[in-house]
């Protein structure tokens, strides 16, 4: 996925193939065909794109509003395969194992002899268990036996998401698998450089798409409690709101006039809802967790951050808590509530939670580094696939 459609996945690929063209690359991007390209409102970021394979959009109720199948149509194996054999390009890289337009990725990759990576930024699980055991067998048999098999290198973008592969995917997928992190979508310098306001302390901001996996109610039920002490404190949530669960909850709570569900935004939206925030809380209720570019935004914006992730997710550099990030142990809403009205009683440790975030999200999450470390990975891929080639 890219642009104009809005997803972590699109805004990743739309990232990384710009960091990597700053770092000297030469890029092209294959997609999918959408209605959204002739909204007047959608996002123009097309310079890299060298083709569009024809897609039919299937929505998910309470699950994926952005679903797209491409394999489907013959012409998406041959359009990527022209496109491959004029662009000639040394690697072909799918971002997101899940999406099938990693099949026309495979036939070209065979066809045309080009080493095939996949990126895997998701972690495919549910909380209702059985649907999270369809999934597993799911994502074994479409991936394990028919995506995996055909990639020279995985990459995997957090110590969370190499575990989800072990445990589903097992050996034969992590030992060729390598941790490569992400970045903030946008301008990084814009945001680094914005100044927050440590003093107001009238906002707490949640983002990502209101699912079952990711339904909000620890924070919706901390910020019951916290609205108690801090009258004028206001919780906003923005993302599609696929659950109905989560406004039954905010209803039955009596917090219909203090939670706003403002749905999905655009991204500079988002961003000045962070600007205007006192804290930012990121949550999932599964066994596998995660940031999210959000939540990077948040960082790097100065914003302190509540996260329900291990201080090693990332497997390349360590989150402290207090520190970088405020780490809260698991979901339960008493122990949430506590880490955030420490926060929200201190302005002084708001800034040195945000101010450390800040620097920690710069140092380490910054997509001239990703671009930097995902070239490494790709080049040896190329050097390791050319003396195939050459025979």
């Amino acid at each position: 996925m890219f642009p104009p459609i809005r997803t972590g996945t699109s805004f990743y690929a739309f990232n990384l193939s710009n960091a990597l063209k700053a770092g000297g690359h030469t890029v092209g991007i294959v997609t999918v065909e959408t209605p959204q390209d002739g909204s007047p409102n959608a996002l123009r970021r097309d310079e890299l794109v060298i083709a569009k394979l024809g897609a039919f959009r299937v929505p998910m109720k309470n699950f994926f509003n952005h679903l797209r199948f491409a394999s489907l149509f013959p012409s998406s194996y041959s359009r990527l395969y022209k496109a491959c054999k004029e662009f000639k390009p040394d690697v072909i890289f799918v971002v997101n194992h899940y999406l099938d337009i990693v099949f026309p990725a495979i036939f070209a990759s065979k066809a045309l002899g080009i080493p095939l990576v996949c990126s895997v930024g998701t972690q495919l699980q549910s909380a209702n268990p059985r649907r999270d055991r369809l999934l597993n067998i799911l994502d074994r048999i479409i991936c394990g036996w028919g995506v995996f098999p055909f990639c020279k290198k995985i990459i995997a973008w957090d110590r969370e998401i190499f575990r989800y592969l072990s445990d589903i995917q097992g050996d034969r997928v992590t030992k060729k698998t390598a941790i490569v992190n992400f970045g903030v979508n946008g301008d990084e310098d814009v945001l680094f450089s914005h100044e927050h306001d440590y003093e107001a302390c009238t906002q707490i901001l949640g983002v990502g798409a209101v699912t079952e996996q990711r339904n909000f109610f620890p924070l919706i039920e901390a910020f019951s409690r916290l609205s108690q002490t801090f009258p004028r404190l206001r919780l906003k949530i923005v993302g599609h709101v696929y659950y109905q669960g989560t406004v039954d909850l905010i209803e039955s709570l009596g917090l219909s006039g203090k939670v706003d569900l403002v749905g999905e935004q655009a991204h500079e939206f988002v961003l000045q809802q962070m600007r205007q925030s006192a804290l930012y809380f990121m949550s999932l209720s599964g066994r596998y967790l995660g940031l999210g570019t959000a939540t990077l935004e948040a960082m790097l914006l100065g914003l302190p951050v509540v996260a329900n992730v291990p201080f090693d997710l990332l497997g390349t550099a360590d989150l402290v808590s207090g520190e970088t990030i405020m780490l809260s142990d698991g979901l339960d809403p008493l122990k949430i509530a506590a880490v955030m009205e420490s926060l929200l009683l201190d302005p002084d440790m708001r800034r040195r939670v945000g101010t450390g975030g800040k620097k920690f999200a710069r140092q380490n999450l910054y997509w001239k580094k990703v671009a930097h470390d995902m070239s490494e990975v790709l080049g040896q891929v190329v050097l390791d696939a050319a003396p195939k080639a050459s025979k």
